[in-house]
């Protein structure tokens, strides 16, 4: 790992939420870890506990496969659900609902972004890399790419997103951290490959239980619309200080994404081929995305090749 300045070593590792619904991508990015990530940080995996059989083979001597339960709050219940073809013909999300003795019902999206703070919190590591199971990496990934010294990255993009979800998550995010109200703070902090230092996660986990006076699950529990990226990038913004927090910005996105739009034709493919920056080192298209598994590893590996085409001109 890059030394951190006058103290030991910076250490890593990558984790990503998924479940039998993504399994094949995820599949997919295991792979690209293994040919592209430094050895040295190690990628798990944090799946609900009856997909445990499913993602075993995946583990091995830098893989751990785990059990969301153990990161779920206290107190947290799945709720019984119906089978994936009746979710889909009520209009059910793919997502598991939660209850919880202090709040109502918790939607699967809010339990999971708890699950990647409580997991952070307690991680063995200097640093987590939050990669999603739809992502893969096209580029080799170490230590050198998020670390500057004793200084760890934040993806901060001080353009605004204009859509209704990140004012809230923003307004959410003040209210939990004790600042002047606001629908945006100055910047960005959704990416598809999200960097965290554990000792910032650990000071805004400390600085909502002083703001709410609650443990910061539940306060959060009682979130209906939060964001962890927005929450952990204001706190480390507006709060703390990057340089208290021993943070470095970065408005440049790790991965080459496509969020929502599906691919027109040929030509649109060939337009997101093409479009791959040099400093980019995964790719992401999302999982809602109507692709079948074909298509999009072929995407995936169109990319890594005009990747590799770069770096060799």
């Amino acid at each position: 790992m890059t030394a951190a300045t006058g103290g030991a070593p910076l250490t890593a590792r990558l984790s990503t939420c998924s479940f039998k619904g993504d399994f094949e991508a995820c599949r997919a990015l295991c792979a690209s870890v293994d040919r592209f990530v430094a050895p040295e940080i190690e990628h798990w995996l944090i799946v609900p506990t009856r997909d445990l059989p499913l993602f075993a083979p995946l583990a091995g001597p830098r893989r751990r496969v785990a059990s969301e339960d153990d990161y779920l709050p206290r107190g947290f219940f799945r709720a019984p659900m119906p089978s994936p073809r009746w979710r889909a013909r009520l209009g059910l999300p793919r997502r598991n609902v939660y209850l919880t003795p202090y709040s109502l019902p918790v939607r699967g999206w809010i339990a999971q972004q708890m699950i990647k703070i409580a997991a952070t919190a307690s991680a063995a590591t200097d640093i987590v890399v939050h990669v999603d199971s739809d992502n893969a990496f096209i580029r080799p990934f170490g230590p050198e790419r998020i670390i500057r010294g004793d200084r760890v990255r934040l993806y901060r993009d001080p353009k605004p997103t204009d859509t209704p979800g990140h004012r809230l998550w923003h307004a959410a995010a003040g209210r939990l951290l004790g600042l002047p109200a606001s629908d945006f703070y100055d910047a960005e902090y959704i990416d598809a490959l999200v960097v965290w230092r554990r000792s910032s996660l650990l000071a805004m986990i400390a600085r909502i239980e002083q703001v709410t006076g609650k443990r910061w699950d539940v306060a959060l529990a009682r979130t209906p619309h939060f964001a962890e990226y927005v929450l952990y990038g204001v706190h480390a913004d507006k709060v703390t200080g990057l340089d208290a927090a021993g943070l470095y910005a970065d408005d440049r996105s790790l991965c080459h994404s496509r969020w929502t739009e599906g691919f027109a034709d040929a030509a649109d493919e060939d337009a997101f081929v093409a479009a791959v920056r040099p400093e980019q080192v995964s790719c992401l298209i999302q999982s809602t995305i109507p692709l079948s598994l074909e298509r999009r590893l072929d995407l995936y590996r169109r990319v890594e090749a005009e990747a590799a085409r770069q770096d060799r001109g």
